[in-house]
C-alpha cells in the first residue's frame, strides 16, 4: 500500500477526504493531515508519505509553494492539487510545481479513482526508478570499498557523485554489520533472507530517524551501511540501534561502527577499518555495536598464558565435567582479555582436543576437520563450546566404562568407613582414595546404597557407640571419642536424635 498526507484550512473539507474516500479500497493508508502547508511540511519532513493531496489556496503557505518545496527535497513523494476554482493559472502553477494530479471541488468519486490511478502508477515508476538509482549506488561504494588504484576510485567517486548531486568532496562514514550465520541457520531461514530483513529493519530505523543511508551487501551476511559524514548517529544512537535489533529481529547481528570519515575517494580505508574492528567480535561475542576506539589503542599478543593440562585431564578423568567447564571458562575469559591472537588460540585449542582424544583411546578425526569447526569460530567462546563437547563425551564415554566398575568401588568406600570410622572422614578424602570427584562419589554411593555417605558413616559410628555402651567401666566422654566424635555434645545429641534416648539411658536399659 501507499501513504497519503491530507492538506487543508477547511476542517469540514478535511474531515471528508480523511473519513468518506475509501483510500483502502484503491491501496492507500493516510499516513496524516494538516491544516496548512508550513504545518503539513514538518510533518511530511517527518513521515515523508508517497503521496501529499493538498488545497491550492490555504492561509500561511499555500499549496503551490508547499509543493514546490516538496519538488525541491523530495523527489519521490508524489503531489496532487484540490481547489475549488477551475481556472488555467491553477492548473498552469501545478503543473510547474511537478504536481501529478488535480481535482475539483466538491469531489466526484470517479474522478478520485481516476487521479489515484494515475498518481500509484507514477509512484511505482519512482519506486522502480529509485531501486535501480540506489542500486547502482551501491554497486559503485561496494566497488570503491576494494579499490586502491586512485585513478580509478577518483572515476568511480564521479559517477557517484553525478547519481547523488553531491560534490565529490562530500565525506562518508561508515558502518558494518555481519549476521550470525549459526543464528540464521538455527531459525531455518536463509542468510539471504536475514540479510534482507535486517536490511529493511535499518532502513526503517534510519529514515525514522531523517538520516539517509546507503545498503552495500558484501559477502554473506554482511551490509555496509553508508552515509554522510556530517548524519552519522552518536554513540548512544548506535546502542539504541543495537537494543533495537536485539528486540525485533530473532537473530544475532553484530555490528562494527568506524571511527574514520573520508571522501569517496578513500571508501576502501573505510572498509578495511570496519572489517578489522568486526574483527573484535571474536573476543567480545555475538550481538553487540563494536565501536573504532574498543581497538585503537588494542594490543594483541602471540604469548598463551600457562594452562595445567594434566590437571584438566585429571578432572576429566575424575569425571567431575563441572570444574573442567569452570577451569577452562576461567582460562578462556583470560585470552579474551590478553587479547591472544586466534591464530594461536586455534592451534592450541586443536592441540588440546587431539590429546584428550588420544589420551581417551578414540580414533582422532581429521585434522583438517578439527582446522574448520575451530578456525571458523566467530568468537572464543564458540571454541570454548566446541572443548567443552568434546570433554562432556569424554566424560560421559568414560562414566559408561566405569558403570560395571561402581559396586567394586562403593564397596571399596564402605571397608574404607568400616575400617576407619573412629578417623576423621571426609567426602575428599574418601574421593581421593579411590580417584573420582566428590559430586560423582554422593551420586553413585546414593545410587547404590540409598543412603548418602555422611548417614553411612553415622550408622557405622552409632552401631559401635551401642557395643561399647554395654562396657560399663567407659565413660561416655571415651566412647564418643573412640567411635570418631571429638564433641561428646554432639555426640549425646546425635545418639538421642536418631535412638530416641540419650547414651546413658539407652546403657540403663541394656
Amino acid at each position: 500500500m501507499y501513504s497519503i498526507f491530507l492538506v487543508d484550512d477547511e476542517e469540514l473539507g478535511l474531515e471528508m477526504m480523511r473519513d468518506y474516500i475509501r483510500w483502502e479500497e484503491m491501496g492507500i493508508y493516510i499516513m496524516g493531515t494538516a491544516s496548512n502547508g508550513r504545518e503539513a511540511l514538518e510533518k511530511i519532513e517527518a513521515t515523508q508519505p508517497d503521496i501529499v493531496l493538498t488545497d491550492v489556496q490555504m492561509p500561511i503557505m499555500n499549496g503551490i509553494d508547499l509543493a514546490r518545496k516538496i519538488h525541491e527535497s523530495y523527489d519521490s513523494i508524489q503531489v496532487m492539487f484540490l481547489t475549488g476554482h477551475d481556472e488555467f493559472q491553477y492548473v498552469k502553477s501545478a503543473i510547474n510545481v511537478g504536481a501529478v494530479g488535480y481535482m475539483l471541488k466538491p469531489l466526484d468519486l470517479n474522478e478520485i479513482e481516476s487521479v489515484v490511478s494515475k498518481v500509484k502508477q507514477r509512484c511505482d515508476e519512482v519506486g522502480i526508478k529509485n531501486r535501480s538509482m540506489e542500486a547502482a549506488k551501491a554497486n559503485i561504494l561496494k566497488e570503491l570499498s576494494y579499490e586502491k588504484n586512485e585513478d580509478r576510485a577518483m572515476d568511480l567517486a564521479f559517477s557517484f557523485s553525478r547519481l547523488t548531486r553531491q560534490p565529490e568532496t562530500t565525506r562518508y562514514a561508515m558502518a558494518l554489520f555481519s549476521i550470525d550465520p549459526k543464528e540464521a541457520e538455527g531459525e531455518q531461514q536463509s542468510l539471504e533472507e536475514c540479510t534482507g530483513r535486517l536490511v529493511s529493519f535499518l532502513d526503517h530505523f534510519f529514515k525514522a530517524k531523517n538520516l539517509k543511508a546507503i545498503f552495500v551487501d558484501y559477502k554473506e551476511g554482511e551490509t555496509g551501511v553508508f552515509m554522510e559524514a556530517a548524519q552519522q548517529p552518536g554513540h548512544y544512537a548506535w546502542e539504541d540501534l543495537a537494543e533495537a535489533i536485539r528486540s525485533a529481529l530473532d537473530f544475532t547481528v553484530t555490528a562494527a561502527v568506524g571511527g574514520q570519515e573520508t571522501a569517496l575517494s578513500h571508501i576502501h580505508c573505510l572498509y578495511e577499518e570496519t572489517r578489522t574492528i568486526l574483527n573484535e567480535r571474536f573476543y567480545e561475542g555475538t550481538g553487540t555495536i563494536i565501536h573504532a576506539g574498543t581497538v585503537s589503542n588494542q594490543f594483541y599478543t602471540e604469548h598463551m598464558p600457562p594452562f595445567d593440562q594434566k590437571e584438566w585431564f585429571d578432572s576429566i578423568n575424575r569425571l567431575d565435567f563441572e570444574w573442567a567447564a569452570q577451569k577452562l571458562h576461567g582460562y578462556i575469559e583470560g585470552l579474551a582479555t590478553l587479547r591472544v591472537k586466534k591464530k594461536i588460540i586455534c592451534d592450541w585449542s586443536i592441540d588440546l582436543v587431539n590429546e584428550l582424544l588420544e589420551q581417551l583411546h578414540k580414533p582422532v578425526p581429521k585434522r583438517a576437520e578439527l582446522y574448520h569447526s575451530i578456525y571458523n569460530a566467530l568468537t572464543l567462546h564458540e571454541i570454548e563450546d566446541l572443548i567443552l563437547g568434546t570433554a562432556e563425551d569424554a566424560v560421559s564415554m568414560l562414566g559408561e566404562r566405569f558403570m560395571d566398575k561402581n559396586a567394586k568401588l562403593i564397596h571399596k568406600v564402605r571397608t574404607l568407613i568400616d575400617q576407619n570410622y573412629n578417623q576423621p572422614i571426609t567426602i575428599n578424602s574418601l574421593s581421593d582414595q579411590v580417584y573420582l570427584s566428590p559430586n560423582y562419589l554422593r551420586s553413585i554411593f546414593k545410587d547404590k546404597t540409598g543412603m548418602t555417605i555422611h548417614d553411612y558413616l553415622t550408622r557405622i559410628r552409632l552401631d559401635k557407640a551401642r557395643e561399647l555402651l554395654a562396657d560399663g567401666s567407659l565413660k561416655i566422654h571415651d566412647i564418643a571419642q573412640t567411635v570418631g566424635y571429638e564433641s561428646t555434645s554432639y555426640f549425646i545429641s546425635l545418639f538421642l536424635k536418631t535412638q530416641g534416648v540419650t547414651p546413658n539411658e539407652y546403657r540403663k536399659s541394656m
